[in-house]
Order: C-alpha cells, then sequence, then structure tokens
C-alpha cells in the first residue's frame, strides 16, 4: 500500500537520478535491480528496505544531511501521513514531494482562505507575499521563481483540473498595492476562462462556513489514494488516509455548493479589479497633485 510518504520518497529518489543524468534502466543496472524494481520504488509502490535505500543513496553519491533524512524518510515510509517542520533553508522539507503530486494530479482543489492560491498568483503579488517575511531579496526572488514554476501544471500542454475556492476577503486585501491587486485579479479573471479552471468566491454573506477552519490543497489522482496538504508558515502535513482525507473532501462539495457560481464569482473578481485601478488611480492623482 503506497502512502504520502512512500510517495515522496520515490519523487525525492527519482529527482536525485535525474539531477545525475541517468535513466531509470540505468540506475537500476547499477543497482544490479530489474526496471521495474526501481520503477515500483520510485512511484511509491514499492518502500525499499534500508540496505536498498542504502544502495540508491551510495549509487547516486548522497552524503550527509541529505542522506540521513532520506534514510529516515524511508525507515517511516509505511507511516500513514507525513507531517514535516520546515528546513534551515526556510523551504518545505516536502517541497519535492508537492511538486511531484502535483504534476501527477488529475485534479486539484485549493481552498484559499487568506490569499490567492499559489498556482494562480502573479509575479508581484507572490514577491510581496513571500517579502512580507522578512527574507533577503535573492532568496525571495528564488521562491518567486520557484513558484511560478509550479504553475506550468495548469498551463502546459495537458494541464490538470483545477478548482479554486476563495473566499471573498481574499479580493479585497491589497497585497503589494492597489496597482499588484488590480492585476493579480484580472489575471484570475483571464485563468477562470480555461476549460479546465473553476473558479468560485466564497462570499461574506455566507457567514461562518465550514471552509474557516482552514486552507486546505487536495490533490486527486487516477490510480493512487487522493491526498490532502495542509501547509503553515513553519510546517505541513499530507494527509494520504481515506478517513482522514474524505472529511476535506466533503467540505469542497458543500463549499462549491454554496459559493458563488463561476459566472457569479467572474463578475465580483472583475468589480473588485476595477475597485482597486481607481484606487490606484485615485493615489496616482493625489500624488502629482503633492509634487
Amino acid at each position: 500500500m503506497t502512502t504520502a510518504r512512500s510517495r515522496g520518497l520515490g519523487a525525492e529518489i527519482r529527482k536525485l537520478r535525474k539531477e545525475a543524468g541517468l535513466r531509470l534502466e540505468e540506475l537500476a543496472a547499477q543497482c544490479d535491480w530489474s526496471r521495474a524494481t526501481l520503477g515500483r520504488i520510485e512511484s511509491g509502490a514499492k518502500v525499499p528496505t534500508e540496505t536498498e535505500i542504502a544502495i540508491i543513496l551510495g549509487t547516486l553519491g548522497v552524503k550527509s544531511r541529505e542522506r540521513t533524512r532520506l534514510l529516515e524518510l524511508a525507515q517511516d515510509a509505511h507511516q500513514p501521513h507525513w507531517w514535516e517542520v520546515m528546513g534551515n533553508t526556510g523551504l518545505p522539507l516536502q517541497l519535492v514531494a508537492l511538486l511531484d503530486f502535483e504534476r501527477r494530479a488529475t485534479k486539484i482543489t485549493d481552498v484559499a482562505l487568506g490569499l490567492v492560491p499559489g498556482l494562480l498568483q502573479v509575479p508581484d503579488y507572490t514577491r510581496a507575499v513571500i517579502g512580507a517575511g522578512g527574507l533577503r531579496d535573492k532568496d525571495v526572488e528564488s521562491r518567486v521563481a520557484l513558484r511560478l514554476g509550479r504553475q506550468t501544471v495548469l498551463t502546459g500542454k495537458d494541464p490538470v483540473s483545477f478548482h479554486a475556492l476563495i473566499d471573498e476577503s481574499v479580493l479585497h486585501r491589497p497585497v503589494g498595492s492597489y496597482s499588484i491587486m488590480a492585476d493579480q485579479l484580472r489575471h484570475i479573471e483571464r485563468m477562470a476562462l480555461r476549460p479546465h479552471i473553476t473558479v468560485q468566491v466564497i462570499p461574506f454573506s455566507l457567514g461562518a462556513h465550514v471552509g474557516l477552519n482552514g486552507s486546505q490543497l487536495i490533490m486527486e489522482f487516477q490510480r493512487q489514494r487522493t491526498m490532502v496538504h495542509l501547509e503553515h508558515r513553519r510546517g505541513g502535513v499530507f494527509l494520504d488516509d481515506p478517513n482522514d482525507a474524505s472529511p476535506f473532501v466533503e467540505t469542497v462539495a458543500r463549499l462549491a455548493e454554496a459559493a458563488l457560481s463561476p459566472a457569479e464569482s467572474a463578475s465580483l473578481v472583475a468589480a473588485c479589479a476595477a475597485t482597486m485601478e481607481e484606487r490606484d488611480e485615485a493615489d496616482q492623482d493625489v500624488a502629482e497633485v503633492q509634487l
């Protein structure tokens, strides 16, 4: 049985193999295994033994802390769920797995309460959000590039089905500036026109709702378990047990029914964008008068 950890470990191994410039069959041959065996490890269908993971890491030349981290991940790979605290780099230790899961998902649903979903963010909006954390400029730019890279799952040749449920408060918060927020909202308008993207706004008028318990990212797959990702400032968790993931899936269905329709949501997003543009123009007029 695959778990979030085993699938995450497989994604890490696949990334290391590709960075080494090796095809699946080449690394399998160097480990003296069949291609199918290594393929099952990389897909998460097989949890490598301590000896097997040591062989893989030794063959790929993985050393020190990275080796220790992956050995520990392999030891716990049979366990359901996967909780990690952010590493010393400030990047989530689960990042490789998250990127891989997003690429392999058939559908992604993002319930966003505080910010525009990452897959819909424009660079200046992302820059303002990340910059608010007090990072150095070069670190901010690397994070911006990383987030923009994730968005290829929506714009590539075979894009994933994406459903965004955005709390109305997100539309009224001028992150960065009125100008930046206007651009961001116009971008959401454009993306929502794509047939594989659905955007719905959870209106203020709904009052208290089950989604207020927290933002959540739900990833569905063709042959593997649905995965729920919950992320906070210093850590994140993947929930893969059906008993734990199903309440989140049910929440999405209830929210989608209560939220504004896609057409109504598009109208509200456009109205908020127009308001941001008007406020930006007013600020520019004031600045010109002051000069």
